[in-house]
C-alpha cells in the first residue's frame, strides 16, 4: 500500500529494495553490489536506496535477513533439506528460488574473506541445520549433529550442482539418500519410502 501517491509505503520499499540487492548479487557478485544498481533494479533513486539502508553492508546484511524470512516462510529451507522432495520438485523449487540461493552461496564465498558477514553465514547454516534435524526426527531418525551434518552437505552439494546445471536430475542422488538412510537404521518409519 502506499503512503502516498505513487510512493511506496517504508516497508514495502524495504523489502522491495532486499529482493533487488538479492537480485544484483545473485546476478553481478557482491562485488557489483551498489546504491546505483539495487535502484536500478529495483525502479528506484539511489537516494531511496541510502534513505533506508546506511552502507552497501547494512543492505547486504538486511538482505541476508529477508532472505531468511522468505525462506522459512516459502518452505525453502525444507527445499533445500528436502530429504523427502522428488528430483523434478527439486528442480522447480531451485528454479523459482534461484537468485536467493546464488545469493547465498557467494554470500558464503565471500564471508571467507569477511568476518563481518560470518555471523549471517551462520544464522543461515543454522536454519539450514535445523530444517535437516527437523526432517530426520520426523522419519524417526536421531538426527545427531553428525547425521545432520552429512544429510546436509550432501543436499547443499546438490544444490550447489543445481547452480551450475539447472536441468541436472537431482532425484536419483535423493532417492540414493533415502535408502542410505533406512539402510543404516537412522530412519525409523517408512516415510523415508516416499
Amino acid at each position: 500500500m502506499a503512503s502516498r501517491k505513487g510512493q511506496r509505503a517504508p516497508a514495502e520499499m524495504k523489502r522491495a529494495l532486499q529482493r533487488a540487492a538479492v537480485e544484483v548479487v545473485a546476478r553481478e557478485g557482491i562485488r557489483g553490489l551498489t546504491y546505483r544498481a539495487v535502484a536500478g533494479a529495483a525502479g528506484v533513486t539511489t537516494g531511496a536506496v541510502q534513505h533506508h539502508f546506511s552502507s552497501i553492508d547494512d543492505l547486504l546484511r538486511s538482505s541476508l535477513d529477508w532472505v531468511l524470512e522468505e525462506s522459512a516462510e516459502n518452505g525453502l529451507l525444507g527445499a533445500r533439506a528436502g530429504i523427502f522432495a522428488g528430483g523434478p520438485d527439486v528442480r522447480k523449487r531451485f528454479a523459482e528460488s534461484a537468485d536467493i540461493q546464488i545469493f547465498q552461496y557467494r554470500l558464503v564465498v565471500e564471508s571467507a574473506g569477511r568476518a563481518e558477514l560470518r555471523p549471517g553465514v551462520q544464522r543461515l547454516y543454522e536454519s539450514y541445520f535445523g530444517a535437516v534435524a527437523k526432517d530426520l526426527a520426523s522419519i524417526g531418525a536421531s538426527p545427531d549433529d553428525g547425521l545432520t551434518s552429512l544429510v546436509y552437505y550432501a543436499l547443499d552439494g546438490m544444490f550447489l550442482h543445481q547452480v551450475a546445471d539447472p536441468e541436472a536430475d537431482p532425484g536419483a542422488a535423493l532417492d540414493a539418500l533415502r535408502t542410505l538412510l533406512k539402510a543404516s537404521g537412522a530412519a525409523k518409519t517408512s516415510i523415508v519410502d516416499t
